[in-house]
This record gives structure tokens, C-alpha cells and sequence, in this order.
């Protein structure tokens, strides 16, 4: 599989940002600790950085049952569709983790974009394409963990979920 080492890099960066979940619960001041919000990144960096390695990893693994790039892409490019779409679903409901209806209305436009550009990878069937994905992937722990950080360090008690 073309990026071979690029899939399990990545899908090793999905464990260690998961694992980095322990620093968002230790630097939050105590009063924010059990907030709704500090409770709703910390699940979102642990679950959504498994998903990017499951995603990394079984990209290797579909390739070695398929021996073919082109469904390979087609495969792993689904599996993260559906993994966008269940994690989408589940992380916009209304609740204290959104106090800003409008921002929550926006970033479930953002997933739903997210979760099309992805699909197009079934149809395009790009190895390429797969690792623009896997980035993509990447990013959203990764912005949550760094917001979570920011406010953390900062001294804020405005945190906000993005």
C-alpha cells in the first residue's frame, strides 16, 4: 500500500492524542473540572482520536485483505464516513456542552460538509485523497485538545466545545 508507514503514523498519533485527554482533567482549573464542557472535550479527544486509529490502522489491514489501492481507498474512505456520521450524530445533540445554539447549528453544517467530503472519496477511490482524510481525521481531536489547553492556561472560564 502506497503510505503505508503514513497510515500507522497516523494511527499512532490517534492513541497518543487520545492518551492526552489526562492533561486536558489535570490542567483545568478545579472549577471547570466537572463541567459539562470539560467533560464533553475530554470524551471527544479520547473517542475521536481512537477513531483516527482505527481508521489509520485498518486502513493497512483492508489493504492486506483486499491487495488493491483502489478499494482500499473505497473502504477506508466508508468506514470514515461512517465513523463522521456517528460521532457527528452523537457529539451535536442539544445540551450543556453547546451554550451557543448558533455555534452548535454551525458546526453540525461543518461535520455534514466533512462527512460529504469524505463519502467523495468512495466514488474518486484516491490513495491520495485517503490521506487528506486521515489529516482531516486528525484535526478535529487535535483542535479540540488545543482549545481545551488555551482555555485551561489562560485562566478563562468561557470555555467553549470546538
Amino acid at each position: 500500500m502506497p503510505g503505508e508507514f503514513f497510515f500507522m503514523a497516523i494511527g499512532g498519533l490517534g492513541v497518543s492524542l487520545a492518551g492526552f485527554a489526562g492533561l486536558i482533567a489535570a490542567l483545568s482549573p478545579k472549577q471547570q473540572r466537572d463541567s459539562a464542557i470539560a467533560r464533553w472535550r475530554i470524551g471527544r479527544v479520547v473517542v475521536w482520536g481512537l477513531h483516527v486509529t482505527l481508521v489509520g490502522f485498518g486502513v493497512v489491514a483492508i489493504f492486506a485483505l483486499l491487495e488493491d489501492e483502489t478499494q482500499t481507498a473505497r473502504v477506508a474512505s466508508g468506514l470514515a464516513g461512517l465513523l463522521l456520521s456517528i460521532r457527528s450524530w452523537r457529539s451535536s445533540r442539544p445540551g450543556p456542552a453547546w451554550p451557543v445554539e448558533t455555534q452548535r447549528r454551525a458546526t453540525i453544517a461543518l461535520w455534514s460538509f466533512e462527512v460529504a467530503f469524505v463519502l467523495g472519496n468512495v466514488i474518486v477511490a484516491s490513495v491520495g485523497y485517503l490521506h487528506v482524510i486521515m489529516l482531516l481525521l486528525l484535526a478535529e481531536p487535535a483542535a479540540v485538545f488545543v482549545a481545551a489547553i488555551q482555555d485551561a492556561t489562560s485562566g478563562s472560564t468561557a470555555a467553549r466545545p470546538d
